[in-house]
Order: structure tokens, then C-alpha cells, then sequence
């Protein structure tokens, strides 16, 4: 199985493009392949799938949505190994994508920059 994010989808033509986090290419993902309902398919989420070929370069099928883990205590201050701040920008920003599609890019900035002002000011952030 791999993992990517849907990097793309348009509704109407029932395609889209899911980008692998190990690499590559993207891969093109049609709704007829995927076993999942047309609403799940929001851009920014991740899933896992199969990759087979097709007749124009690689092609994801039997999608499933890939869980999120939750933030451990060693994130917490005073536990082990803490987020660097881009890493708290990154992984802020694919929740906001996740939880809230509708959010505009100015809102995702605004909500993750407080957030990591937040944490930093509280010690819970590499330095």
C-alpha cells in the first residue's frame, strides 16, 4: 500500500491526481477505481491505495482514508523529542485542511501562525 495526498480532483470528470509521500509522480485516480463515495475525495486529504498501471502511466485504486495520529505526549513540554516550528506549520496546516476544506489560504496562515506563536511561547517547540 501507499500513502500521498490528493493533490487534485475535478468532480466533473470524475479524475484527480494523488501526490506520493515517498515520491514519484503523481498518481491519477479516476471514481470509478476507488471504492470510495465522491464527497470524501477532498483535496489536501491523505489516503492510502494500490497502485497499478494503466494505460496512460500509474494509476490508484481500492482508496481508503489514511488516519491521522494524534499528537503524543513527547510533543507535550517536558516530554522527549518536540516539533520544530516548521514541522508545527505543516502538520497545523494539513489539519486545518482536513477538519475545515472551506478555509481560505489567509485563514489556514493566521490560525497556524497563532498556534506556533502559541506553543513556542509555552515551550512545547524545538528551538
Amino acid at each position: 500500500m501507499s500513502v500521498g495526498k490528493l493533490v487534485s480532483f475535478d468532480g466533473s470528470r470524475g479524475f484527480g491526481f494523488i501526490r506520493p509521500e515517498d515520491g514519484g509522480p503523481d498518481v491519477f485516480v479516476h471514481v470509478n477505481d476507488i471504492g470510495l463515495d465522491e464527497d470524501e475525495l477532498r483535496q489536501g486529504r491523505l489516503f492510502e491505495f494500490e497502485v497499478t498501471e494503466g494505460d496512460r502511466g500509474p494509476k490508484a485504486v481500492n482508496l481508503t482514508a489514511a488516519g491521522h495520529s494524534a499528537p503524543s505526549a513527547r510533543s507535550r513540554k517536558g516530554g522527549g523529542d518536540r516539533l520544530g516550528s516548521e514541522e508545527m506549520r505543516r502538520q497545523i496546516t494539513e489539519l486545518l485542511l482536513e477538519a475545515s476544506p472551506a478555509l481560505t489560504a489567509a485563514e489556514i496562515i493566521t490560525i497556524r501562525d497563532r498556534f506556533t506563536t502559541f506553543a513556542d511561547e509555552h515551550g512545547w517547540l524545538d528551538s
